[in-house]
C-alpha cells in the first residue's frame, strides 16, 4: 500500500502535462512509495474542480496536493488546502498574472532555482525534484535525457525557442516539433504521448515519426497562410491589434502576424471559446487579458476566454445576408413583372407587332 497518496491538478497543454507526468516517470526510482492521482483541466477551472473532487471519497485518503502550471483564484480553495493537507500541498506555477497571489503562500509556492531564467511549470517540477532524496539515483544518462526534455518544454512554454538568441537552432526546432507532435494528438491520448517521449527521449521518438513531423510542418506552413490573409487591423482601447480567427496553431499564427505586421502591438487570435494574445513588448497582454477577457499569464503572451460565440456570430451573419440577398432578388423579379407585355418586349419587336395588329 502506498505511504503517500498524492493528488495532482494540472493545465491540459504540454506544460501541464510534462509538470505532472516527469513525476510519474522518475517514480519507481525517487517514489516508489508513493500513488499519484493527475487531472488535467483547462485554464480557470482549477477551483471548480477542486472544490468538486473535495467532496468526493478519493480526497479522504489523499495526503498531499500538487497544483502545477495554474494558480488557484479562490480564497476558499487556499483555505480549504490548509485546512484539509496542512503543509502537504504545493503549487507549481510560473504565470505572471498569479504571482502577487502565490507571494501570499510562498512556502507552498516553488520557485525557479534561477530567477534569471523564465521557468514553466515543468522546470519548476525538475528543480524541485533535484532537491529531493534519491535524484541521484537516476543515472547520469537518464538525467542529462530527462533535462533535455524539460528544456524544450520550458523553452516553448515561456517562448523563449523565439525571442533567447542563446538556444541553438537544434533546440528550436525540436521544441518546435515536440509542441506541434503534442497537439497533433487528441486530447485523451495526450497522457500516453508525453510518456513515451520521457521514456525513449526526444532523439530517439523524433527519429521515429520523422515522416509525421514534416506532415505536421508542411501542413502548419499552409494552414498559416490560408488564415494570416484575413487579418483584420483594428484599434482597441488605444492599441494597434492584429485580429484573426484560427482553431489552430494560435500561438504560431500570433507569432508570424507580429511579424508581418510591425506596426501593431499585439496578436489576438479568435477560436471558438477562446483568445490568444501574444506581444512583442509594447503592450502587456496579461493584463489586457485579465481586463477584458478574464484571463491571464504572461506580459507577452496570455489566453482568456470569450463571453461571446463567433462561429454563431458568423452563420447569423450569413443567414441574414442571405436573407437580403433573397428579398432584393424577390423585390427585383416583381418590378420586372409589372407593366405591359409591350414594355417588356424588345423595341423592334414591338413595332412589328404594333404594325401586325392594325391590319
Amino acid at each position: 500500500m502506498a505511504n503517500q497518496v498524492i493528488k495532482i491538478f494540472s493545465h491540459n497543454d504540454l506544460d501541464g502535462f510534462g509538470a505532472s507526468l516527469l513525476l510519474e516517470t522518475v517514480k519507481a526510482v525517487m517514489f516508489p512509495n508513493c500513488e499519484f492521482d493527475l487531472t488535467n483541466c483547462g485554464a480557470g477551472r482549477i477551483d471548480e474542480e477542486f472544490t468538486k473532487w473535495l467532496q468526493t471519497a478519493e480526497a479522504s485518503r489523499t495526503t498531499d496536493v500538487y497544483i502545477m502550471d495554474m494558480t488557484p483564484d479562490s480564497d476558499y480553495t487556499f483555505k480549504q488546502l490548509n485546512i484539509n493537507f496542512a503543509n502537504h500541498w504545493l503549487v507549481f506555477d510560473h504565470h505572471e498574472t498569479e504571482a502577487e497571489l502565490r507571494k501570499q503562500y510562498s512556502a507552498n509556492s516553488i520557485r525557479p532555482a534561477n530567477p534569471k531564467i523564465n521557468p514553466s511549470a515543468t522546470s519548476l517540477v525538475w528543480d524541485w525534484l533535484k532537491k529531493q532524496p534519491h535524484f541521484t539515483d537516476l543515472s547520469e544518462e537518464r538525467r542529462q535525457q530527462l533535462d533535455y526534455l524539460v528544456e524544450l518544454i520550458r523553452a516553448y512554454d515561456t517562448w523563449d525557442w523565439q525571442n533567447d538568441p542563446d538556444i541553438s537552432e537544434e533546440e528550436r526546432v525540436a521544441a518546435d516539433n515536440f509542441d506541434q507532435l503534442f497537439w497533433f494528438y487528441p486530447l485523451q491520448d495526450s497522457a500516453s504521448f508525453v510518456a513515451n517521449v520521457f521514456n525513449v527521449g526526444w532523439e530517439e521518438y523524433a527519429k521515429q515519426n520523422q515522416l509525421l513531423i514534416k506532415t505536421l510542418n508542411e501542413r502548419r506552413t499552409k494552414y498559416l497562410k490560408s488564415h494570416l490573409k484575413d487579418t483584420l487591423i483594428t484599434k482597441i482601447d488605444g492599441h494597434q491589434l492584429g485580429l484573426v480567427y484560427a482553431d489552430d496553431y494560435k500561438s504560431e499564427i500570433a507569432h508570424e502576424l507580429l511579424i508581418q505586421h510591425p506596426d501593431v502591438e499585439a496578436a489576438l487570435v479568435v477560436s471558438p471559446v477562446s483568445v490568444s494574445l501574444r506581444s512583442n513588448g509594447k503592450l502587456d497582454v496579461a493584463k489586457f487579458a485579465e481586463k477584458y477577457f478574464n484571463g491571464g499569464g504572461h506580459a507577452d503572451a496570455a489566453g482568456g476566454r470569450l463571453t461571446i460565440n463567433p462561429i454563431e456570430i458568423g452563420e447569423q451573419a450569413v443567414a441574414d445576408n442571405l436573407a437580403e440577398v433573397i428579398k432584393n432578388s424577390q423585390q427585383t423579379k416583381a418590378e420586372n413583372n409589372t407593366g405591359t407585355l409591350a414594355d417588356n418586349l424588345d423595341p423592334e419587336v414591338a413595332a412589328k407587332m404594333a404594325q401586325l395588329f392594325k391590319k
